[in-house]
C-alpha cells in the first residue's frame, strides 16, 4: 500500500472547519429573494452609533433596465426603494462612508447620497468650509474612504472630498485643489496597509501614503504618488482589499498588485479526465468579478464562486443547484461581521449541511464535494489500480464516490460508528465519557482498473455537506504489463 497526501488536489465545493480539518463546505441558505427581480451589486453598511446594519443593493427588471437601489435593514425587509432613471447593469458599484453620510457611486449613475439608517437622494454639492476654495459638481465613478474623506475616481481623475470633523465639513464637498489625474483610467479605489490610498488603473497601480492626507489639501500639495505594480487593469469589481493587501485579477488568475510581484494564483481546474465536471477555465480570468472575503478573494465567474484561504493556500470553486440563478454579484455582512453572499436570485447565509431556503423544517440540495489530481508513477510502468481507501466523516448517511480517469469506478455508503458519544448517563462533565466527533469512516473497496500509460488520475467525493474528508489516499497498484523497454543507447 502507498499513501498519497491529496490536500493539493485541485477541489470543488470543500473548505476547512476552524480546527484546520478539510471538509465538504457548508450549505448555502437563502435568507431571502429580495424584491423578486435581478439583483446586480450591493453592499452593507453599519451605523456606528447604534451598530444597526443596512444594505444597499442594487437591482433591475427582467429585461436589464430601470436600475434600482433599493435600502434593506438588517432583516432584508425593504426600507427605500430609489429608481435612478438608468438602464442597464452598472460595471461598478461602490459605497464610500464617513461617520453617518453615506455615497452610492457608480459610472453608470448619479452618485447618490444619505445617511446611515435614513433615506436616499440625489448628492449635490455643498459649499466649502473654506472659502479661499470654490465646490465642485459632485462626480460620478467608483468610490472608497480614506481618512475621514470620500474619493471618487471618475475617468483617469481623482476627486477627494474635504475631511470632516465635528465643527464641520463633509464628504459632498469636492473642490479643484483635491483633484488629481493619474496616467490611465481608474478602475479600482482601495484603502490600502497603512491607511493608503491604492488607485488600480490601466496604466498600473499607484499608491498615496496617508500622511497626505493629514493636510487639508491633498491634490495639490506635492504629494508622493508612488507606482507600486505595473499590473494593468481593464474593467470594474476587477480589484479588492482583503486584510490590507490589494488583489487584481489576472489573465490566469489573480495576484497581488500592491508591491512588484510575479506570483499568480491560478484559477483554471487541470487537465484531467474527468467524471464529475466541467471543468472550470476561462482564456482571461479579467472578465470575471473580485470581492473581498474573509479569508482571501472570492473569485465569482457565472455560477460558481472561487473560495480562498490565504492561510494555507486552499482555493475551492463553489457552486450551487438551489436555484437556476445562484450567480454571486457582491459580498454583504450581518450585524456581527458575518459574511453573506449576494447573488442574482437573493442572499444566501453560509452555514448548515444543505442548500436550500432558510425556513424551519426545510430540505433542500445536497452538495458534491470533490477532490480531483493525479496518482504519481513511473512512466516506465504499465499499471493496474488495484485497491483504494479514503476516509470520510459522513456517519452512515451519504454516497461516498471513486472516480478513475473519468470513469465512476465503485461508490457506497461507509457504515456509522456508534462510537460517537460513549457514556453511561446524559451529562456533560461526568468521568469514563468519551465525546468525539463523527469518526473518520472508510469506503474500502477493491478495483481493477488497467492502464496502458503512466496518466492515472482520481476523483474522491462525498455528497454530505461539513463533513470531515480524508487528506490521505491509501492505493495500490501493480503492473498490469510488462514495463517498457529502456533505450540504454548505443554501446
Amino acid at each position: 500500500m502507498t499513501l498519497l497526501d491529496i490536500r493539493s488536489w485541485t477541489k470543488r465545493n470543500i473548505w476547512r472547519r476552524p480546527t484546520g480539518d478539510l471538509c465538504a463546505r457548508p450549505g448555502l441558505r437563502r435568507l431571502s429573494t429580495l424584491s423578486g427581480r435581478r439583483t446586480v451589486a450591493g453592499h452593507s453598511v453599519a451605523n456606528p452609533w447604534t451598530f444597526e446594519v443596512w444594505h444597499y443593493i442594487a437591482d433591475v427588471d427582467t429585461n436589464g433596465r430601470d436600475l434600482t437601489v433599493r435600502i434593506y435593514d438588517e432583516d432584508f425587509v425593504e426600507w427605500q426603494a430609489y429608481s435612478t432613471g438608468v438602464d442597464g447593469v452598472p460595471r461598478g458599484f461602490s459605497v464610500a462612508v464617513v461617520d453617518q453620510e453615506v455615497l452610492i457611486c457608480s459610472p453608470d449613475m448619479p452618485t447618490l447620497y444619505g445617511l446611515v439608517g435614513s433615506g436616499l437622494v440625489l448628492a449635490t454639492k455643498v459649499a466649502s468650509d473654506n472659502p479661499n476654495t470654490t465646490a465642485l459638481p459632485i462626480p460620478r465613478g467608483i468610490a472608497a474612504t480614506i481618512c475621514n474623506r470620500a474619493v471618487i475616481a471618475e475617468g483617469s481623475t481623482l476627486y477627494i472630498s474635504d475631511p470632516t470633523a465635528i465643527t464641520g465639513g463633509t464628504i459632498r464637498t469636492f473642490v479643484g485643489q483635491n483633484v488629481n489625474a493619474r496616467p490611465g483610467v481608474i478602475f479600482g479605489v482601495h484603502e490600502g496597509a497603512g491607511g493608503a490610498l491604492v488607485a488600480v488603473t490601466s496604466a498600473g497601480v499607484y499608491v498615496l501614503d496617508s500622511a497626505a492626507f493629514a493636510v487639508g489639501v491633498v491634490g495639490s500639495n506635492g504629494a508622493d504618488w508612488r507606482l507600486a505594480n505595473h499590473h494593468q487593469s481593464y474593467s470594474y469589481d476587477s480589484s479588492c482589499a482583503v486584510r490590507g493587501r490589494i488583489y487584481a485579477l489576472t489573465q490566469r488568475g489573480y495576484a497581488l498588485v500592491d508591491v512588484e510581484n510575479d506570483e499568480e494564483a491560478l484559477l483554471d481546474d487541470p487537465l484531467q479526465p474527468r467524471f464529475y465536471g466541467p471543468r472550470v477555465s476561462s482564456s482571461d480570468w479579467r472578465a470575471a468579478r473580485l470581492y473581498s472575503g474573509d479569508d482571501g478573494p472570492l473569485v465569482g465567474y457565472g455560477g460558481r464562486l472561487n473560495v480562498a484561504n490565504l492561510t494555507d493556500g486552499l482555493k475551492s470553486w463553489w457552486d450551487s443547484d438551489v436555484s437556476a440563478d445562484f450567480s454571486v454579484c457582491g459580498v454583504l455582512r450581518d450585524q456581527d461581521g458575518g459574511l453573506m453572499l449576494l447573488s442574482a436570485d437573493g442572499v444566501y447565509q453560509i452555514g448548515g449541511n444543505y442548500d436550500g431556503i432558510f425556513t424551519s423544517g426545510a430540505s433542500g440540495s445536497t452538495t458534491r464535494a470533490v477532490l480531483a489530481g493525479p496518482v504519481p508513477s513511473p512512466p516506465q510502468i504499465n499499471q493496474t489500480l488495484r485497491s483504494a481507501t479514503w476516509r470520510v466523516g459522513v456517519g452512515g448517511d451519504g454516497e461516498v464516490t471513486f472516480a478513475v480517469r473519468g470513469q465512476q469506478v465503485v461508490s457506497g455508503t461507509p457504515p456509522a460508528d456508534s462510537r460517537g458519544v460513549v457514556s453511561a448517563v446524559n451529562s456533560w462533565g461526568d468521568t469514563g465519557i468519551v465525546y468525539q466527533p463523527t469518526p473518520l469512516s472508510r469506503l474500502d473497496e477493491s478495483v481493477n482498473f488497467d492502464f496502458n500509460s503512466g496518466d492515472l488520475t482520481m476523483e474522491l467525493t462525498t455528497t454530505v455537506q461539513n463533513a470531515r474528508v480524508g487528506e490521505v489516499l491509501e492505493y495500490q497498484i501493480s503492473e498490469s504489463a510488462t514495463a517498457r523497454k529502456t533505450d540504454r543507447g548505443a554501446p
